[in-house]
């Protein structure tokens, strides 16, 4: 979401900017690039159906301020993730949403 009045991003969505207390904000396309800030390799199995190890990361989205998306690293071994790694996002289907998952970019 970003708002119209004062175009700061907001994630997460929500119904009033939390910079300038508008209501006048919308969805907002952005790239769906950007690089890891931070990570941890899970090897817990939370999920009968989850393969672990599998990454969790903190994603900063390009040209998206103060934006982070916690998600997933996918496509790739665990131990070839690395801080500062450029991803792209890949969007994995699952009943009827669809996640947010990031790869590397070669």
């Amino acid at each position: 979401m970003r708002c119209r009045d004062c175009q700061a991003f907001i994630h997460p969505p929500r119904p009033v900017c939390r910079s300038c207390l508008s209501e006048n904000v919308a969805p907002e396309v952005v790239a769906g690039t950007g690089v890891v800030d931070t990570f941890t390799v899970n090897h817990q199995k939370w999920h009968p159906a989850a393969e672990v190890p599998y990454v969790i990361a903190r994603v900063a989205l390009d040209g998206v301020p103060g934006v982070y998306l916690t998600t997933n690293i996918v496509g790739c071994p665990v131990d070839e993730v690395d801080i500062g790694d450029r991803v792209r996002v890949r969007f994995e289907q699952q009943d009827d949403v669809y996640l947010p998952l990031f790869e590397k970019v070669v």
